[in-house]
């Protein structure tokens, strides 16, 4: 047992509450709390600070945050200089003829404006094969040693993707191409990306997220389905995961079902949560589709990485299996097309939670078609802060007034909301300031303010949200006598704060399953 005492507990008049090993067994004033515990158990004085359920991140990539924190990172670079030095700081360190895999850069806020291109990165590393990967994860350059050891001529062709010779730039499924001619990293090494990324969603108060792994570094979605199953039946899991499944293929998808798989199978650790599509690109990189040309790149209308036929086949298979499918959709052409599956596929009130991962290039048509489907929609209001600057250069003024429309989808939808890892690092805290403020940190450029939620909202958005859009929300998200003993504890009471202030909050402990797993 333990007693947490003299402490603001989210949503609740009450100050203390006891567990017992993994469950809240007891909420109530310090006194009460007191009483019924004897002299033995350990009793923690919070000096009222603010508790609340942990944070729910609906949609990240864990495997890949953890492989970003392990391996060369650009988020912060801001020239093409800088990205040049970091490269060359790597290739020093780097055995002779060893990869080098970089992401995080945006050539956006480069201020000498200077793209990296195939030419830029064999000045700085000519005997490493490199691949850098831009921060939404869409659009990456590689070297020319990196197209020798994956094999690329100009007779290479990706289904839904693009390799262009001249640059060393790939889009969408060239990324994998190129990644699956990678050495493969062992067990141990995917156990350790898995670690750093809970140790950081920990450390921001994250103990249940979405997350998409299967295709991330196998062919073999087995790889890392029996990874998770392993460290989840070991308990060395610190974060609660629900499995966002993507394969490669219908087929693919029915032999997992065939297997016995499908949504909610697994444990209090790590389930199966619902099939994930992905349909088409992003808006950094230009590659969403767009039903009209890109304003700033007349001619381009992205590009859908999925067929239609192929998206529906994937959808009515997950039906008949009562799994959700949820689709990244980030223009409005694939919106559009995902709507018109949705349409004839999802059941009357959405019981399975199908829906939208972003909700970001859209309609008032669109939007209205959400709603009334009650679709599910997964947000990332901390994209706020890149793409406000370029939104409307991206999509045109009208339809950037009806696009991110969060606070409307909140209101009337299930909508929870994530980071999209490692394209933002999980940071809740900033999730809400920007879903409060619609204003870039960086570059104070503002999306249409009518979308603000509120400080309250932002929070369920981050927190409540989570926990209905998994369908846990019957033991987990509350502070209360019967649920899990899964906790953040904050230095201030954000509830009260400005939310420009917010991001100055600390979080000073996580718990999770009753074990304290982060402690500033």
């Amino acid at each position: 047992m333990k007693a947490y005492i003299n402490c603001r507990i989210y949503k609740s008049e009450d100050t203390a509450f006891l567990i017992d090993g993994n469950e809240i067994i007891a909420t109530g004033s310090d006194e009460t709390i007191r009483r019924m515990i004897a002299s033995n158990v350990e009793v923690i004085d919070l000096n009222q600070m603010l508790v609340m359920p942990g944070f729910a991140d609906t949609h990240m990539h864990l495997i890949s945050l953890g492989r970003h924190l392990c391996s060369l990172r650009l988020d912060g670079t801001k020239s093409s200089g800088q990205l040049k030095d970091r490269l060359s700081r790597r290739a020093i360190q780097s055995e002779k003829g060893e990869w080098i895999l970089g992401r995080g850069y945006n050539e956006e806020l480069f201020a000498d404006g200077i793209r990296p291109t195939k030419q830029l990165l064999d000045e700085v590393c000519p005997d490493h094969p490199v691949m850098i990967i831009r921060t939404c994860g869409h659009i990456a350059v590689i070297n020319s040693k990196a197209m020798d050891e994956a094999g690329i001529t100009e007779e290479t062709e990706v289904n839904g993707g693009a390799i262009h010779l001249d640059s060393g730039l790939l889009e969408e499924n060239a990324i994998t191409y190129v990644r699956e001619k990678m050495p493969k990293p062992d067990e141990k090494t995917v156990s350790r990306y898995i670690e750093e990324g809970m140790k950081y969603c920990n450390a921001h108060g994250i103990t249940l997220i979405g997350s998409d792994d299967f295709r991330t570094l196998s062919e073999d979605y087995r790889d890392t389905l029996n990874l998770f199953e392993k460290l989840s039946y070991q308990e060395k899991l610190t974060v609660r995961v629900n499995e966002q499944c993507q394969f490669a293929s219908p087929k693919e998808f029915a032999s997992f079902l065939d297997d016995g798989y499908t949504f909610d199978v697994g444990n209090d650790f790590f389930r199966i949560g619902p099939l994930k599509l992905i349909t088409d690109g992003s808006l950094g990189g230009r590659s969403a589709a767009m039903l009209e040309d890109y304003k700033d790149d007349p001619g381009n209308k992205g590009m859908m990485v999925m067929d239609e036929e192929e998206i529906e086949t994937f959808v009515r298979l997950a039906n008949r299996f009562n799994m959700p499918a949820i689709a990244h959709a980030i223009g409005d052409a694939a919106v559009e097309t995902m709507l018109d599956i949705f349409e004839d596929t999802v059941y009357e009130g959405n019981p399975l939670h199908s829906g939208l991962v972003h909700c970001q290039i859209m309609s008032r048509e669109q939007m209205e078609r959400i709603i009334r489907m009650k679709l599910s929609c997964y947000i990332q209001p901390q994209f706020i802060d890149a793409d406000a600057a370029i939104v409307e250069k991206r999509a045109g003024k009208q339809l950037a007034q009806t696009s991110y429309p969060f606070r409307t989808l909140f209101e009337n939808t299930l909508t929870s909301g994530g980071s999209d890892a490692p394209v933002e690092l999980p940071d809740p805290l900033a999730a809400i300031r920007f879903a409060c403020t619609r204003t870039s940190i960086h570059t104070s450029d503002t999306m249409n303010q009518d979308e603000c939620m509120n400080v309250e909202e932002a929070i369920e958005l981050m927190c409540d949200k989570g926990y209905e859009q998994f369908f846990m929300n019957d033991r987990y998200g509350k502070i209360a006598k019967g649920y899990m003993a899964d906790f953040t504890v904050l230095d201030k009471d954000i509830r009260t704060m400005k939310p420009e202030e917010i991001t100055d909050t600390k979080v000073m402990m996580t718990v999770m399953d009753g074990r304290t797993v982060y402690e500033r």
